[in-house]
C-alpha cells in the first residue's frame, strides 16, 4: 500500500494526517506514505503500526508547527515541553526517512521547550533526516497521561507512564542513521534507549548541551552516538556532551570527530545530585576535542574492549533481536490487473501479487503497486516509477510485469515490442539500479485461451520474446510467467483451468450476474501462479 500525500491535490491526500487516519493497519509489511516536496504546516500523530513514510527530498520536504512549552492551556497554565511536539510517533515499526521535522517556535529564552519530534513507540527508525529546534529538539520517551489525553484516540501501541522523572525501566527503542539534529538547551533527552549511527548533532548560536539523558537506574543503555559528528555556530567551547537529567543517566559517545565547538570538559552536571558519573563516557574521539585529559574527571575513558561491546545488537536488540541497521528488503511490484491486490468486494477475483507475502519468510515485505489497465508506458507516464524509485534502497527488488495493456490500441498505453516496449521496459531496468535494488523481468501471464483442438493460444504476440531479448541483453534476471503458466494451464486443458480463473456462477454477492473472466484469477490461480513466480526466482539468474 502506498499513499501519496500532496497539498497541490494531485496525490492521494493532501495532508499527513489525513493518509496515516486512512491507513487499515494488520498487514505485515508497512504501509508506505510518499510526501512531495513541499512545507506542510501540521501537528502529526503517526498512531499505526509498520508504516513508512518518505519525503521526496530531504532540505525540501518539510513537516512544520510552531506549537511551545508557554502555549496557554485553556485552564490558565501553560500547556508544557510534551505537548507542543510537531511531529509524534506512538505506533511501532515506524520509519520515516529523507525529510525534515522542525519547530518554528523560536528561541527557549522566550518561548520555552518547543520539541520538533516526540518517538514515543517502539522500534522506531529514522533515516536521513533533519530534526530542528531550538530547546529540547528530539524526546524520545513513553507517553505520559497529559500526552494520552491530548492526541486521544491516535494513542497507539506506546508505553505509557505516569511521570517521566525518574522513569520506570523503559522497553522501547529508536534508532537514527545519517540524521541532521539542531538545537541547544538539552536538545536529545529522554529514557529510551538509542542508537545514533553517522549523525550530525548542531549546535545553535546560544550554546547549550547536546544531550539530556534519563536512562532508568535498571537500564544498561540510554543514549549512544557512534560515528557521530558534533559541531555548531556557538563560541567555541560553549557546547557541552550532556547533562544527566536523572542521577541515573547513561550517555556514550564512540569513535565520534567533535571540532571547537564542543566544551573541553565534555559533560557536564546538572546540580549537585544530578552529577556526571562513569555511566558518562568516551571512545576514540576524534578532532579538535580528541584530547580526553581536561574532561569531566568522573566520566568513562573506555577501554578498546570495553568499547568493541558496544554494540547496537547488546544496545537496542532486545528481546526481539532487533537489528534495524540491516534493513528488511521490500519486493516492489509494478504491474498491471493480474498482479494488483483487490479488495473483498471484488472476490473471488485475486492478483497473484496479492499471494506472495503470505508465501515468503518474515524477512521480506512486499510493495504491491500494480494497477488495474496499466501498460509500462501508462505507469511511467502517472510517475508511478518515480515514487517507486524514492523509496527503493539497496537490497529491494523491483519486479516489473507489463504486456497484457501494451497490446491496447489505445495511444496512452500502447508500445510495439521491438520499439517503445523495451524502452519503457529499460526505465524500470535503470531505476531499480540507480538505487542499489535488482530489477526483475516478468512476462505476462497466459490468458485462458483454447483453439478447437484443446490447444492453448498465445495471445501476448511478440512482447514476451521481446521481454527475454532485453533480460539477456541488460544481464537482468527474467521469470518466464508466461511460459510456467502456459505450461500449467495448458496441462490442465479447457474445462479444469477455468478452476484457476474468475469464473464465478450466477448468484454471487459479488458477481450477481456470474462472471467468466479468462485474464483474472481467482484465489486459487493467483497462489498457484504465485508459487510459480518464486520457484522461478530461486532458479538461477541469467
Amino acid at each position: 500500500m502506498m499513499y501519496i500525500i500532496a497539498k497541490d491535490g494531485s496525490g492521494d491526500f493532501t495532508t499527513i494526517q489525513a493518509a496515516i487516519d486512512a491507513i487499515p493497519g494488520g498487514g505485515r509489511a508497512p504501509a508506505i506514505l510518499l510526501l512531495r516536496m513541499d512545507e506542510y504546516h501540521e501537528r502529526v500523530i503517526v498512531n499505526k503500526d509498520n508504516v513508512r513514510i518518505v519525503g521526496e527530498a530531504r532540505d525540501r520536504t518539510v513537516i512544520t508547527n510552531s506549537a511551545c512549552a508557554k502555549d496557554p492551556d485553556g485552564n490558565g497554565g501553560e500547556r508544557g515541553t510534551f505537548l507542543s511536539f510537531t511531529m509524534i510517533v506512538t505506533g511501532k515499526n515506524v520509519e520515516v526517512e529523507n525529510l525534515t521535522i522542525r519547530n518554528d517556535a523560536g528561541d527557549g529564552r522566550e518561548v520555552g521547550q518547543a520539541v520538533a519530534v516526540y518517538a514515543a513507540g517502539d522500534r522506531g527508525v529514522w533515516r536521513n533526516c533533519r530534526f530542528i529546534a531550538h530547546q529540547d529538539t528530539l524526546f524520545c520517551g513513553p507517553l505520559m497521561q497529559k500526552v494520552t489525553d491530548d492526541i486521544a484516540p491516535r494513542v497507539g501501541s506506546a508505553e505509557c507512564v505516569e511521570s517521566v522523572g525518574d522513569c520506570p525501566l523503559t522497553f522501547s527503542r529508536q534508532y537514527f542513521e545519517d540524521c541532521f539534529i539542531q538545537g541547544d538547551v538539552d536538545f536529545i533527552f529522554g529514557p529510551y534507549r538509542c542508537w545514533f549511527e553517522r549523525c550530525t548533532l548542531f549546535m545553535n548560536a546560544r550554546g547549550g548541551l547536546y544531550t539530556a539523558a534519563n536512562t532508568p537506574e535498571t537500564q544498561p543503555y540510554g543514549l549512544v552516538f557512534h560515528r557521530c559528528f558534533l559541531t555548531g555556530e556557538c563560541e567555541e567551547g560553549m557546547a557541552f556532551l550532556g547533562r544527566p537529567w536523572r542521577r541515573f543517566s547513561r550517555t556514550l559517545f564512540l569513535d565520534c570527530e567533535m571540532d571547537g565547538h564542543v566544551a573541553r570538559q565534555g559533560f557536564s552536571d546538572w546540580d549537585k545530585e544530578k552529577v556526571v558519573t562513569e555511566r558518562y563516557g568516551e571512545w576514540g574521539t576524534r578532532g579538535v576535542r580528541a584530547d580526553q585529559s581536561t574532561r569531566h574527571p568522573a566520566q568513562k575513558r573506555l577501554t578498546d574492549a570495553e568499547a568493541m561491546a558496544v554494540t547496537v545488537q547488546d544496545v537496542i536488540g532486545g528481546y526481539d533481536g532487533w537489528r534495524p541497521d540491516r534493513r528488511t528488503p521490500t519486493w516492489f511490484l509494478c504491474g498491471d490487473s493480474t498482479m494488483a491486490d483487490y479488495p473483498a468486494s471484488r472476490a473471488p477475483m485475486t492478483g497473484w501479487g496479492q499471494m506472495l507475502q503470505a508465501l515468503l519468510p518474515e524477512n521480506v515485505f512486499v510493495e504491491n503497486c500494480a494497477v488495474n489497465g496499466r501498460s509500462s508506458k501508462s505507469f511511467v507516464a502517472e510517475k508511478r516509477l518515480n515514487f517507486i524509485e524514492l523509496c527503493l534502497r539497496k537490497g529491494d527488488k523491483l519486479l516489473i510485469q507489463f504486456g497484457h495493456n501494451d497490446e491496447k490500441d489505445d495511444p496512452m498505453r500502447f508500445t510495439s515490442p521491438r520499439g517503445t516496449y523495451p524502452e519503457y521496459l529499460n526505465m524500470f531496468i535503470d531505476a531499480a539500479r540507480r538505487q542499489g535494488a535488482e530489477p526483475v523481468l516478468i512476462t505476462s501471464i497466459v490468458r485462458r485461451r483454447f483453439d478447437g483442438n484443446g490447444k492453448l493460444i498465445p495471445t501476448h504476440g511478440d512482447y514476451p520474446a521481446a521481454m527475454r531479448d532485453l533480460a539477456g541483453y541488460r544481464g537482468v534476471r527474467l521469470l518466464d510467467m508466461e511460459k510456467a503458466t502456459g505450461q500449467l494451464v495448458g496441462a490442465l486443458g479447457d474445462e479444469a483451468s477455468k478452476d484457476l480463473y474468475n469464473w464465478v456462477p450466477k448468484g454471487h454477492p459479488n458477481y450477481p450476474d456470474g462472471e467468466q473472466d479468462n485474464t483474472h484469477l481467482c484465489r486459487e490461480g493467483a497462489l498457484r501462479f504465485a508459487r510459480i513466480a518464486l520457484d522461478l526466482m530461486e532458479e538461477k539468474p541469467c
